[in-house]
């Protein structure tokens, strides 16, 4: 039987230009892999995940048993309707809200370090007669009323709801 004969011509044991161009590109992503890797490895996240991923069944089991306790169930169920009750506000006006309810909180902070001067001292009998008329004091505080005013009614609602489920069953 004849041996195999193992010849290449020159030209083919060269590269392309666009394979040159390929190769060039691959060991400069190798380069920055390799330096990713080695600053996580320095950094202790890749023993880390390591210790994690070895310690997961046992970690898992604590999970699932901490889930499995009324109390977990419950949790779970309550983040389920926090997250569907944030996905009908609107983003623009979540952030408008926090953004007001954070410049409340930090002018009550100022006010009560005195670092911000408030025109409602101790009014007395007459400043108070005199609040009961300050229309720029109602404006901030009607949305605040109706606001509450809104929640109890919406609780109203619930409890009345729940009692005609209790009176059918």
């Amino acid at each position: 039987m004849a041996e195999q004969i193992h010849y290449r011509p020159p030209q083919a044991r060269q590269f392309r230009g666009e394979t040159e161009d390929q190769l060039e590109r691959l060991e400069g992503r190798l380069a920055e892999i390799n330096g990713l890797m080695n600053e996580l490895y320095d950094s202790g996240l890749i023993r880390w995940m390591k210790d994690f991923a070895g310690a997961f069944p046992q970690i898992s089991s604590i999970a699932v048993e901490s889930l499995n306790t009324p109390q977990g169930r419950a949790g779970m169920r309550n983040l389920l309707v926090v997250a569907q009750q944030l996905g009908k506000i609107d983003p623009d006006r979540l952030e408008q809200s926090f953004n007001a309810a954070n410049a409340g909180l930090d002018t009550a902070r100022d006010t009560a370090e005195g670092k911000h001067d408030s025109a409602y001292n101790p009014p007395g009998i007459a400043g108070v007669f005199k609040l009961l008329h300050d229309k720029e004091l109602w404006s901030a505080l009607a949305p605040v009323l109706e606001g509450v005013k809104a929640y109890s009614a919406a609780q109203k609602a619930a409890s009345d709801k729940d009692e005609e489920k209790d009176k059918q069953a």
